[in-house]
């Protein structure tokens, strides 16, 4: 009844929303440096190759885009009139290649950009165009050795700020290239401005009336806790998000199961460590793949830790699947395990450390499937044991809300 009675107020003022976006848009043309989108990027690294092509791309599809060479006036300066375009613009991509960290530009870029989302919101989808999240440390540390010499003349402070921008910018999902339709450019390209067209007819929504842009985001909530996950399936990316995790998640679909997907275009431009917190903390069953690998990574460390930090509090069930692993490895942290667990020594704190290991240990202990003891290894089979499991599990398990915080690393 109540939604009838919204439904009844909102629908007759449709046409005048969509008139005063018409307006929006019409003013928008008229202030010819407010732009839709801000592309930053290493010249020498994409200009004319991706970067080149999905700026043609966006402007084909209408949008007002800054690209640093053709969008400043000659004889102004480029420093100030950069500054303006990352404040002014709607939507900032940044392009983060191989050698990004190499350019002081980029850098302050890329703080100016993060500087702007966490004051004003300013939406920011990034591309990590042939590197991986995971190697955003090892720039950083890069970066400290080629940046920090005397000669470059980089105050601490400064060079500080650079790092917590480009540590900032690998906590937001975006796109990672190599991992799209097999590298295929053409289709990545399609995907940026597929989401940047559709968030930029959505942004006028917050010029609206306050009474109907509440509404409508109301809605907008209510649909996304619905949607809420039952299963959250950690994995390391390169060790099997093409192989056993991939029939899983086909598998459970099937099933009728929600399985939290990271993939999900709807997360672009979000803080994926919150909407992992998120996942995990109102999820049914957590399934860590433990493969050989899954210890190298702090990512699935840290969402193990919160797994377990579920487990104790509310009874969360764990399902670990040993993958191509012994199980004793695992909670003894001896052999590939513990070799993996002993690089993060260093890296860490003693109690990030200690909260790791703990978990490792801890989930070595439960009951779940060694991969090579089913079938004889046959992933089709131990993939129907797994989905019938969780079936019966999510059927009469309760949810509720862990309280542990999350902490980010």
């Amino acid at each position: 009844m109540k939604k009838m009675i919204v439904l009844a107020i909102v629908l007759p003022l449709a046409p005048l929303s969509v008139y005063a976006h018409r307006l929006l848009q019409k003013k928008r043309s008229a202030v010819h440096r407010n732009y839709d989108v801000f592309l930053s990027f290493r010249g020498p690294d994409t200009r004319t190759g991706f970067t080149d092509f999905l700026y043609n791309s966006l402007v084909a599809a209408g949008l007002h885009v800054f690209r640093d060479y053709d969008s400043i006036p000659v004889g102004e300066q480029i420093g100030p009139e950069i500054l303006k375009a990352i404040k002014s613009c709607r939507i900032a991509i940044p392009i983060i290649s191989e050698q990004y960290a190499q350019s002081k530009w980029c850098l302050r870029e890329l703080k100016e950009i993060m500087d702007c989302q966490g004051k004003d919101g300013k939406s920011v989808f990034p591309v990590f165009y042939k590197v991986d999240v995971g190697d955003i440390h090892r720039q950083c540390v890069n970066l400290e050795k080629t940046l920090g010499s005397p000669e470059m003349q980089i105050s601490a402070e400064e060079m500080e700020k650079w790092c917590n921008a480009f540590t900032s910018v690998a906590k937001i999902k975006g796109w990672i290239s190599h991992t799209i339709a097999d590298g295929h450019e053409a289709e990545l390209v399609k995907m940026v401005v597929a989401k940047v067209s559709s968030d930029l007819k959505m942004m006028w929504i917050e010029r609206l009336p306050t009474f109907i842009s509440s509404v409508l985001f109301h809605f907008s909530k209510k649909k996304r806790r619905e949607s809420k996950c039952q299963v959250f399936l950690a994995i390391r990316g390169p060790d099997t998000r093409h192989s056993l995790a991939a029939f899983l998640r086909v598998s459970f679909k099937l099933e009728g199961i929600k399985v939290f997907d990271d993939d999900d275009s709807s997360l672009i431009g979000t803080n994926i460590d919150n909407e992992i917190y998120d996942a995990i903390n109102n999820c049914k069953i957590s399934i860590p793949i433990l493969s050989e690998d899954y210890a190298s990574s702090s990512w699935c460390l840290n969402e193990l830790a919160q797994m377990v930090e579920c487990h104790q509090t509310k009874g969360q069930k764990i399902l670990p699947i040993f993958y191509k692993v012994k199980r004793s490895n695992v909670r003894d942290l001896s052999g590939v395990f513990g070799q993996r667990i002993l690089k993060h020594r260093n890296m860490v704190d003693a109690t990030t450390y200690e909260r790791w290991e703990q978990a490792l240990k801890k989930v070595g202990t439960f009951k779940g499937w060694v991969s090579e003891k089913i079938a004889n290894g046959y992933e089709g089979e131990l993939v129907k044991r797994v989905v019938k499991e969780v079936s019966k599990l999510v059927k009469e398990s309760p949810n509720t809300r862990c309280p542990i915080p999350y902490t980010k690393y």
